[in-house]
């Protein structure tokens, strides 16, 4: 049991440094800044809840394939909110 001159090192791995929110901002072009603007300001699952519904019980009912116009009118909505479907 003699002295040990040696240290335990405690080497925590490396992870990556989080970037922060200037560096982030400046790497977003003015076209995303625009695009982002015009998006929805609600979430996708939120947004036409009545094409959903609808769309939704005719697949599960009827099949995919018989309910196009269904999928299509849901599809519309979504991109009247903004979102890019």
């Amino acid at each position: 049991m003699g002295a040990s001159d040696s240290k335990p090192t405690s080497q925590s791995p490396s992870l990556p440094t989080p970037t922060p929110a200037a560096a982030v901002a400046a790497a977003v072009t003015p076209a995303d800044q625009s695009a982002t603007a015009a998006k929805a300001k609600c979430k996708p699952c939120c947004a036409c809840p009545d094409t959903r519904k609808a769309r939704d019980e005719c697949v599960f009912d009827n099949g995919e394939e018989k309910c196009a116009d269904l999928i299509k009118a849901h599809q519309d909505c979504m991109r009247a909110q903004g979102f890019n479907i």
